[in-house]
């Protein structure tokens, strides 16, 4: 079981993640590792000049789009606190993601997106490998990947000196189920859909993609379900047949039976309340990581998956 005084050292004595709270909450999670290490984060704290003027936050990321809805969805977690204190965010990232990010965030004068510029990188840079925040891949290796982004969360909350905590990573959007039901009124071919396949190529090496087996795999599930792809092939429904987003990737999943996911961009948003609840099992593909929500298994090789269907 979780021992407490991992959680204690997090924070270097600063008690913000009560550890009662977070199993009573993830009671979903399983906890059957044997943690005996202790948890060492660089020493950060506090830096009046990471807090401009005007009560506004600058942060950036300068990677893909499945950091900046991480980021999106921690923003929306805080983001009773920043208005009642009256706080912004500017959120830095390339041009190119600002339509798909802008997506998810709950409220847009609140939480406000900025062109980044690689020459001129302004604020706290969010991202899970600054390490200036944690050292390296110390969790991501003995730990859920799911569970090491609450740990980044709560570190951007101490580098914000927000007194917050973050004790599930899932979200809640209530605009995926109206998104759903759009989608489901307008393309009926897409009604009782049975598998969501995230077969877009990975972009940060996290895992190596044979596309020819995945191919194969795919046809044969296309002829015993009713699926989507999210990477063209041949002749089967495709989210890209429809200019679908992110986010309506994210409601698309909150119906599905199963859920055929490279750890990629696409699948960042599935990770929602709707989709864990309903969903009978999530295969995600990455190379270096494993998750710990119960519904999700991790493999390497697509042909693992011809067993079960």
């Amino acid at each position: 079981m979780y021992k407490k005084n991992i959680i204690e050292n997090i924070y270097d004595n600063h008690p913000l993640f009560d550890i009662n709270v977070y199993k009573q909450e993830n009671r979903d999670l399983t906890f059957h590792k044997n943690e005996d290490y202790i948890v060492h984060f660089s020493k950060i704290g506090l830096k009046q000049k990471r807090r401009y003027h005007n009560n506004i936050f600058n942060i950036y990321n300068k990677y893909h789009l499945g950091d900046h809805i991480f980021n999106m969805i921690f923003f929306n977690k805080i983001l009773g606190y920043l208005k009642l204190n009256n706080l912004k965010v500017h959120y830095f990232c390339l041009e190119q993601y600002h339509n798909q990010v802008n997506e998810f965030i709950f409220d847009k004068n609140y939480i406000i997106l900025k062109k980044l510029d690689l020459n001129n990188l302004i604020g706290l840079e969010a991202w899970i490998n600054n390490e200036n925040l944690i050292k390296k891949y110390d969790l991501q290796n003995k730990i859920g990947f799911d569970r090491y982004y609450m740990y980044f969360f709560n570190l951007l909350c101490k580098k914000m000196n927000i007194p917050y905590y973050i004790h599930d990573l899932k979200y809640t959007d209530d605009d995926l189920i109206i998104r759903y039901k759009n989608i489901h009124q307008k393309f009926n071919q897409l009604k009782n859909l049975d598998i969501l396949i995230i077969n877009s190529e990975p972009l940060s090496g996290q895992y190596n993609y044979n596309k020819n087996d995945w191919n194969k795999f795919i046809i044969h599930l296309s002829s015993k379900y009713n699926i989507i792809t999210t990477l063209k092939l041949n002749d089967l429904p495709c989210t890209m047949d429809f200019n679908f987003s992110c986010k309506d990737i994210a409601a698309l999943s909150t119906t599905v039976k199963y859920i055929i996911a490279i750890n990629t961009g696409p699948f960042v948003g599935c990770y929602n309340e709707y989709t864990l609840e309903h969903v009978k099992k999530i295969y995600i593909f990455v190379d270096n990581l494993t998750f710990e929500h119960y519904k999700i298994s991790v493999y390497k090789n697509i042909n693992d998956l011809y067993q079960f269907f």
